[in-house]
């Protein structure tokens, strides 16, 4: 049994707290580099991405209302038609949205070089930042959604999760902070140019049919392993070197291949979690929905009544507070950084271990080995986040924040750094 759930009660490591004091400070008395970010429904202190890195909304282009094409139902496989609307003559007309299209799919947008792994942290931390770096902890005791009453013969539920599927195990999770969130005008740009990496419009147009009707929807369609593909992308690999798409079944499908010798260009391997550690720069993967994975045996022979998967990028391990921080997309409806607990050995904890926990199986390794050149405190958005505050504290007098100890190499100074 892994180590218990109380063994992970934790303060939050130096860049997280440099975060919260950034954003706790007057809006008007933030450092230049820290703007808030426009939103249709709330103001987030937001920070833009370091000098030379990507930006993702550059992939696509917007099209207004009447100089969309007309919106497409699918009707069948690769068949489309028409949606129309009622003209006030009484007749009908292709009825139009307002949506976005790929200007550009090729990878990367900026070059690339160096170690892949060191530039997927990189520029999924500064997304993070982007988004306004919301926090999800996951390393915590966990508190019941539905109300518990103390019987002498124990626990009793209020509502039997036999009862009410949809409440099964669920718990509530802290989320010390929250950012940008889909639905806000300030990142749909950078979500489009995510799905823009993986090549298929599909994402696309059915967020242009749903804002057609409803538009402050977020996106219908969930963009978390196309936000893993626009990391790859980014870091200069290729489709031979990572299936970009949107859906994560088909990238760590490729590296149970590569992990049986028969992709030997991919650049990630998979391993069970009983037999490899995560470390920065792997990929971390858990089943989600109605699927049931709980091995690489599983992926490898299709063991599993749904395909639905999410993976996280693992950007920075803490073994000796039992945890690891790794940032994914669509994780609330964000890019999120989430805190999770690990066992005395550093593997994750899983349901099997805690109520509510992800059911985490796998872990994609990058082919590269080794260590990787620097994890999350050592990149450039971290590094400049930690100057601008130490400056700001210094011109308000205030105590300076502790040094970022970034393990391995630090990155290049953001302003001559690209990724």
């Amino acid at each position: 049994m892994s180590a218990p759930m109380r063994s992970t009660r934790h303060t939050l490591p130096t860049v997280l707290m440099v975060a919260f004091g950034m954003s706790l400070a007057m809006f008007a008395s933030l450092p230049a580099w820290a703007q808030t970010a426009r939103s249709a429904s709330r103001a987030i202190p937001a920070f833009p991405r370091p000098s030379g890195f990507p930006d993702p909304a550059l992939r696509v282009i917007y099209s207004r209302a009447d100089e969309a094409p007309p919106m497409m139902v699918r009707v069948g496989e690769n068949r489309f038609e028409p949606l129309y609307r009622r003209t006030p003559d009484g007749g009908y007309a292709p009825a139009r949205a307002a949506g976005y299209r790929i200007a550009t799919s090729s990878c990367p947008s900026i070059h690339a070089a160096g170690d892949y792994r060191a530039r997927m942290i990189d520029l999924a931390t500064a997304e993070w930042a982007y988004f306004g770096m919301p926090i999800l902890d996951m390393a915590v005791e966990p508190a019941a959604i539905v109300p518990r009453v103390p019987q002498p013969s124990g626990v009793v539920e209020i509502i039997s999760p036999d009862r009410n599927a949809s409440i099964g195990d669920r718990v509530l999770r802290q989320a010390p902070r929250l950012g940008l969130m889909e639905d806000d005008e300030a990142v749909a740009g950078a979500i489009a140019g995510y799905w823009a990496a993986t090549g298929n419009e599909e994402a696309m147009r059915v967020q242009s049919i749903v804002n057609y009707g409803w538009h402050e929807a977020g996106w219908a369609m969930p963009w978390s392993a196309a936000f893993i593909s626009w990391l790859a992308c980014e870091a200069g690999l290729s489709t031979d070197q990572f299936r970009r798409s949107g859906g994560h079944i088909d990238y760590v499908r490729a590296a149970v291949r590569a992990r049986d010798g028969q992709d030997p260009n991919h650049a990630f391997v998979a391993y069970d979690l009983t037999e490899a550690t995560p470390d920065a720069g792997d990929l971390l993967c858990t089943s989600r929905g109605d699927s049931s994975f709980a091995s690489i045996a599983d992926v490898r022979t299709g063991n599993s009544p749904s395909n639905a998967l999410h993976c996280d990028l693992v950007v920075k391990t803490d073994g000796k507070n039992n945890r690891l921080y790794a940032i994914g997309g669509n994780v609330n409806h964000a890019v999120t950084l989430s805190v999770v607990a690990t066992d005395t050995k550093g593997r994750p904890l899983t349901d099997a271990d805690v109520i509510g926990a992800h059911r985490w199986f796998a872990v994609l390794k990058p082919r590269a080995g080794g260590k990787v050149a620097h994890d999350l405190d050592g990149t450039p958005t971290v590094q400049m986040l930690y100057r601008d505050y130490a400056r700001y504290a210094g011109a308000r007098r205030g105590q300076p924040p502790v040094p970022v100890q970034a393990r391995g190499a630090r990155a290049k100074p953001a302003d001559a750094a690209s990724p």
